[in-house]
């Protein structure tokens, strides 16, 4: 990958909605904003949405266009799908009954690469309308990617490359590039960092909370430069992420209109089957979602979504529709908010009780929101009235602030770092990470009856007195040590060879494991089948394991 490519853009690939912004040597970060089907509205994100045609197979419609073709016979509405690469998460929804969701893992896997191919299309064209129309098949490209801070396991990151490769992003060009860069948590850190008017201090904590549609991440930071040219900031703990986002409120909301639906059953027939969901889609639920906590709307008692497809003539007292409109109590929504509100405030308090238990003395000064539920009014509110009125040891007089253009953090942050790299002898924004897992290569050691016991253990070839315990880890990095990307990591091994052998290189198989570091031993089996993953990997003569390889990976 190059340093410095001719043209940078970075994919926020959302659960409910995706941002992508672009970036040359010469011209300063733009988000695109001209998505197809947006009537014009400069949207500055697009939605994750596919609709496929009744073939199952090929794409009718994505993003914006979708809302033409929804409710067409035949063709199936595909959406939060980057969220089912996981299979715990597939396995934990389809146990719960919700109905549209992914056969397989692999079936998601084929959304996320039609998805990410339609963006590739789009960009492409638009870059090179704005460039000219000069060959884009002739420059230096770099695509930069995030991924939830919640996918921990390399081997959901390894599938979300593949479905980054497959999508077309590393073909259309020699230089074409594609890096999986940042976490959401990391880049929104960066947006904060790099923008925000905060008068932050040398050595100061600070707490993001990117509460987005599927997901809510939070990183921890300490700021350790605020030079206004090179800022630099270190984790202070692991980026950390949890499935609450306003999918959840849409959800919540489905399940509302529904009961209310139940009861009158005969009225319910005569509506379209999918009223609820198409509500919770609407452009009104939508308003109402992003507005809600504004003085204006919270003077309100009662609250209007209009029912798509319902005559203005349509009144029903006891489902509360009045004039094709179904009426809600400003408590009814505010309970749909709350039950997220909540989740985010407990996890908060637990980052929070990290510091008084690791830091003491120490204050977290700033919380800054981002992502399409942290720009909600009434999220950011309810979280400051929380801390306002029950002070926390370690954030006593904490001020919650939204981050500026808080939906495009992450896709600003992943320019933002790499800016920073290579305008300044690539000196990081990020100079350190808190590894979220351990990495060690498969070895043999000299065996020891206390150490191995029970262990496989195998003859030395050469020297009749020793004994080799065998499928050992030699951990290169442990979960929650401090990485920083540009130092190589050095451990010297050693190869016994034959007589005459000249082979100069071996494979080494290098696992990871999520276990915590006090249970994480130096036997193999010692890692939950479900937290290990290896790798084979080719070394040559004196090899070197650079923590920058991992990086982009964000160990």
């Amino acid at each position: 990958m190059a340093l410095k490519p001719d043209i940078l853009v970075s994919v926020d690939l959302g659960t409910t909605f995706t941002g992508v912004a672009w970036m040359t040597p010469r011209t300063p970060p733009q988000v695109i904003s001209n998505w197809p089907g947006d009537g014009g509205q400069n949207e500055r994100k697009v939605p994750t949405v596919l609709i496929y045609n009744p073939d199952g197979i090929t794409v009718s419609s994505w993003g914006f266009i979708c809302a033409e073709d929804d409710g067409v016979p035949g063709k199936v509405r595909r959406e939060c799908f980057k969220i089912f690469l996981d299979d715990a998460t597939l396995a934990a929804v389809r146990q719960q009954g919700l109905v549209n969701t992914p056969r397989s893992t692999v079936e998601a896997r084929r959304f996320v690469t039609d998805y990410l191919g339609k963006i590739y299309m789009h960009v492409k064209e638009t870059v090179e309308s704005e460039m000219g129309r000069r060959s884009w098949k002739d420059k230096t490209v770099t695509f930069l990617f995030s991924v939830p801070t919640t996918w921990e396991s390399l081997d959901i990151i390894n599938v979300f490359k593949g479905c980054i490769r497959d999508a077309g992003f590393e073909s259309g060009g020699v230089d074409h590039s594609a890096l999986v860069d940042l976490t959401e948590a990391e880049a929104a850190a960066v947006t904060t960092l790099k923008t925000s008017p905060i008068p932050f201090e040398c050595g100061s904590l600070f707490l993001t909370v990117d509460a987005g549609g599927g997901t809510t991440d939070l990183a921890l930071m300490r700021i350790t430069s605020i030079d206004g040219e090179l800022p630099q900031m270190s984790q202070v703990t692991a980026v950390n992420g949890f499935g609450v986002g306003g999918t959840l409120i849409d959800l919540s909301f489905i399940r509302l209109v529904q009961q209310r639906l139940a009861a009158y059953p005969d009225v319910h027939s005569q509506l379209q089957h999918d009223i609820a969901v198409r509500m919770s889609r609407s452009p009104y639920f939508v308003t109402l979602k992003h507005k809600f906590g504004q003085r204006v709307w919270m003077q309100s008692s009662i609250l209007k979504v209009q029912m798509e497809g319902v005559s203005r003539d349509f009144s029903h007292a006891g489902l509360g529709i009045d004039k094709g409109c179904m009426l809600f109590s400003r408590e009814e929504i505010q309970s749909l908010f709350d039950v997220q509100v909540q989740s985010i405030i407990k996890r908060i308090d637990e980052q929070l009780g990290w510091v008084t238990q690791n830091a003491s003395g120490e204050q977290v000064k700033y919380m800054i929101l981002s992502g399409g539920l942290g720009s909600s009014v009434y999220v950011r509110e309810t979280i400051q009235q929380m801390f306002t009125n029950n002070p926390h040891p370690s954030a006593t007089e904490i001020a919650v602030v939204p981050c500026r253009e808080p939906q495009l953090a992450v896709a600003r942050g992943l320019l933002f770092s790499h800016q920073q790299r290579w305008e300044n002898d690539r000196m990081p924004v990020i100079v350190s990470h808190i590894a979220r897992a351990s990495y060690g290569v498969i070895v043999q050691q000299l065996y020891s009856p206390a150490q191995h016991f029970g262990e496989d253990i195998r003859d030395d070839p050469y020297e009749r007195n020793k004994r080799w315990a065998v499928n050992q880890v030699q951990w290169l990095i442990k979960k929650g040590d401090i990485v920083y990307p540009d130092t190589p990591l050095i451990k010297r091994f050693e190869i016994r060879l034959d007589e005459g052998d000249i082979t100069r290189s071996w494979n080494a198989e290098v696992v990871t494991s999520q276990n915590e570091i006090s249970v994480t031993r130096n036997h193999i089996a010692d890692a939950e089948p479900r937290s290990r993953s290896s790798e084979v990997v080719r070394c040559e003569e004196q090899p070197q394991w650079r923590a920058a390889d991992a990086a982009s990976t964000k160990i």
